[in-house]
């Protein structure tokens, strides 16, 4: 509100000002709302929650590079000590892919 000695004026808010403070508003009524409306359930005090036992998971992890070099060995590849493990392991997938298995 703009005062001076005669004229009083009141400022319009901009349209797109206007539909934000109503949103804010909205956003805060609503949140009130919903801690008014919240339903907590705790947990009896006295009650022990039975443990849950691992499962023991297979390991899954990737082979160490001493592992990949006695594999490539074994099936005779040439191995280049500046390959990294992801090229030394491709590299075993693709023999053993191509190559029968000895198992038939």
């Amino acid at each position: 509100m703009i005062r001076s000695a005669a004229i009083v004026k009141t400022k319009a808010l901009a349209p797109w000002r206007e539909l934000r403070l109503q949103k804010r508003k909205l956003k805060k009524l609503q949140s009130a709302e919903r801690k008014a409306t919240k339903q907590v359930h705790p947990s009896p005090i006295g009650r022990r929650v039975p443990k849950v036992e691992a499962l023991e998971v297979p390991d899954n992890s990737p082979a160490t590079r001493d592992e990949m070099l006695q594999k490539a060995e074994a099936i005779g590849l040439k191995v280049d000590k500046r390959w990294s493990d992801a090229t030394l392991l491709k590299n075993i997938e693709e023999l053993q892919w191509v190559t029968p298995s000895d198992n038939s």
